[in-house]
């Protein structure tokens, strides 16, 4: 008995030593106490996984099976309903996980401090010399690539909302206009996009005209059925230690993957001190194994960001598929610090690495050291478009509403050659696209690339006019010339030539538009020139541009307002908005 009672006894107290013990978690035992949530964030993720309480896409399916009153164990569904079951269930699984993640984003950084907004001193931009006005007796053509980045844009609300008067140099005038969308009727014809124009006097200067050029692609994305292969490449080093980057950015991750089709693949690569791939290549399907890469992700090091475009090319190759997008998504600051670094280096890297037919978008992030210039260097090299992410909310557009414009290209390599008609134009200067303007043999050589139209996506650009007779005649007498003073041709005001080639072709196809001469006051004009207008008017005082006559944000706020209730949506609003907080931050400051 005693033996017994002394065995009891022993039990006994090892039972109670077991409870009494904390449980260790079964993945990382050694945490910084900064990052004690993430630890609980990856335990939840790899404990869905394998307890039958938690969601996985079998049982999912099975419940949407059942609420479509289709017993799963008893009879099949057909194999269109599974397939939405599977996707339903699917998206299901990534807003439960998110949950879980997006907390953990949330404890990357030190949340519980302020965050004090830094100096933009360190911030690089790219000086930039404004387009001047060019006579057409001596070049009648104007020839340039169309783009629709919108990093300028979201840089410009980020500095504004911050409180601050925004740098001249990240003004871009074109992606201001361009982060609208437009009325444009849809092509109807053999092409996949289709122009227009219009013509009014130019709100700042009653003596000169302003003439929109817009572009409008046709919407596919319903009827295509062309997949997407994405490497997202992240910067996880120790400048993107903060709430309003690596944290917002895993977040944006999981909106990008509630959007694509059950039969896209994402893999992402990481770089700090080195590069290395954290999800090889994975159907979205399989939820957990892509928050589990997510929720191990922590910013730490140094910014080698030379080797982590490399190895995302090549992670990018090894997924490629002909009949989807291949995308390089580059999510950084742009502070790189280690290997290939300069402008140079990277952009002759990029550009022999999109011979492989894998196109690389940027985008950028933070304040502070937020390096804009390589921004646009990188995408541009890389024949993809440049963002920059300020918040949740414009994270559920770029990955939203505005995915099926990046992942299905209407057009590729669109370019715009406009010969204006010397008998209507004395000078003229092309608003914004200093960067894409190219020579007038660049037009129909196919060799030389442009930028990319999105399905359904709207395209704008401007130019200022000063009519004939109203300009400066310039010094130079020539024997050839020809002017047109009757006729037909007489009343246009220029010849507006397009470029571009089919998504999966290399041969450019050429079709034209004449733009009238029938100038109209600024408020008889379309609403979508009476909109583009009105940022560009807010745009030139911004920039403070030599040509912004007489442009005052008043203007500017008065001619948006009046056009918001003809073209309603969020954007407008929130444009209306900034101009308002913009006006009051300088008055302070004044």
């Amino acid at each position: 008995m005693k033996y017994v009672a002394s065995l009891t006894l022993l039990l006994i107290l090892a039972i109670a030593i077991f409870l009494w013990r904390e449980p260790k978690p079964p993945l990382i035992t050694e945490l910084p106490p900064a990052l004690e949530y993430e630890r609980h964030a990856i335990n939840d993720v790899v404990e869905w996984q394998g307890k039958s309480s938690k969601p996985d896409l079998a049982d999912a399916r099975s419940v949407s099976e059942q609420r479509a009153g289709t017993p799963a164990l008893l009879k099949p569904a057909p194999k269109q309903v599974m397939g939405m079951a599977a996707d339903l269930a699917r998206r299901e699984a990534v807003a439960s996980s998110a949950i879980s993640i997006t907390h953990h984003s949330n404890m990357i950084a030190d949340t519980n401090t302020p965050m004090s907004i830094p100096p933009l001193s360190r911030e690089g931009y790219a000086a930039k010399t404004e387009n001047r006005f060019l006579s057409v007796a001596l070049s009648p053509l104007s020839t340039f690539g169309l783009e629709v980045d919108s990093a300028s844009y979201a840089n410009l609300r980020r500095q504004i909302n911050q409180g601050q008067i925004p740098v001249p140099a990240s003004v871009r005038l074109e992606e201001l206009i361009n982060y609208f969308d437009y009325n444009f009727r849809a092509p109807t014809g053999k092409h996949p996009i289709v122009v227009m124009s219009d013509y009014a006097v130019a709100p700042w200067n009653p003596a000169h005209r302003i003439a929109m050029i817009g572009v409008k692609a046709v919407d596919t994305t319903a009827s295509s059925e062309r997949g997407a292969r994405i490497t997202f490449l992240l910067d996880t080093s120790g400048s993107m230690n903060s709430p309003n980057k690596l944290p917002l950015l895993i977040r944006s991750f999981q909106t990008l993957l509630s959007n694509l089709k059950p039969a896209d693949q994402v893999a992402i690569v990481t770089y700090a001190g080195s590069a290395g791939v954290v999800l090889p290549p994975t159907p979205v399907t399989e939820v957990y194994r892509i928050q589990h890469a997510l929720a191990n992700l922590r910013a730490g090091g140094s910014t080698a960001g030379g080797a982590g475009i490399a190895l995302a090319y090549d992670v990018a190759r090894r997924q490629f598929d002909s009949k989807a997008t291949n995308l390089v998504i580059l999510a950084t600051d742009g502070d790189f610090n280690i290997g290939a670094s300069s402008d140079g280096e990277l952009k002759a890297m990029i550009e022999k690495q999109r011979e492989s037919g894998v196109f690389l978008s940027v985008i950028g992030m933070g304040t502070g050291n937020y390096q804009d210039a390589k921004m646009q260097v990188l995408a541009e090299a890389g024949n993809g478009v440049a963002h920059y992410l300020d918040s949740d909310a414009e994270a559920q557009r770029l990955f939203g509403a505005e995915l099926t414009r990046t992942l299905h290209i209407a057009a590729k390599d669109v370019k715009v050659q406009v010969e204006f008609n010397p008998a209507a134009v004395a000078e003229y200067r092309l608003l914004g696209y200093e960067s894409r303007v190219m020579n007038a043999e660049d037009f129909r050589d196919d060799k030389k690339d442009s930028g990319e139209i999105g399905a359904g996506h709207s395209v704008v650009a401007l130019y200022e006019i000063i009519p004939t007779g109203s300009g400066a005649t310039p010094d130079i007498e020539r024997r050839y010339q020809s002017r047109l003073t009757s006729g037909t041709t007489a009343m246009e005001l220029g010849y507006v030539k397009v470029r571009y080639k089919k998504p999966d072709g290399d041969k450019g196809i050429e079709f034209a538009h004449a733009m009238t001469t029938r100038a109209k006051a600024i408020e008889s004009a379309t609403a979508d020139l009476r909109w583009a207008s009105a940022v560009a008017e807010f745009s030139l005082v911004l920039s403070q541009s030599e040509h912004a006559g007489s442009a005052k944000l008043n203007e500017a706020l008065r001619r948006a307002k009046a056009v918001l209730p003809l073209m309603p949506d969020n954007k407008r609003i929130e444009f209306i908005g900034m101009i308002e907080r913009l006006t009051t931050t300088r008055i302070a400051q004044e």
